[in-house]
């Protein structure tokens, strides 16, 4: 029971987390600026002292939108870790297939709740 109570409090902690970050902007972001630097290497009429201007300014880019990705993952694995301690068997929990089942169901239940909540007001 305590595992279901965790589940569910660290669910919406997480995805709070991850909507308050926008990280899926910051990936995508990251995708762009992969495809750009790929798109440079195939140009051939652009001069290569542009292109080295270009690849450092994308890979600048690139290096500060990796070092945020990184750092949300590692807040929420830390953060998974201390609700580990409270109940020993959460992460076992959390990586079961019955618990993923269950997380997702209630994302889904969360997410629409809150629409309609925010639809309200």
């Amino acid at each position: 029971m305590i595992n279901q109570l965790l589940l569910i409090f660290s669910a919406i902690i997480i995805y709070e987390f991850v909507r308050f970050t926008k990280f899926i902007t910051i990936a995508k972001s990251s995708l762009k600026i992969n495809k750009k630097i790929f798109k440079l290497f195939a140009y051939k009429k652009v001069s290569d002292l542009r292109k080295q201007r270009l690849i450092f300014y994308y890979s600048k880019s690139l290096f500060i939108s990796s070092i945020k990705i990184i750092s949300i993952i590692v807040i929420i694995i830390i953060f998974m870790f201390i609700l580990n301690l409270l109940s020993y068997s959460f992460l076992n929990f959390v990586i079961s297939i019955f618990g993923i089942f269950e997380m997702i169901v209630f994302l889904i239940i969360y997410y629409q709740f809150k629409k309609k909540i925010n639809a309200k007001l």
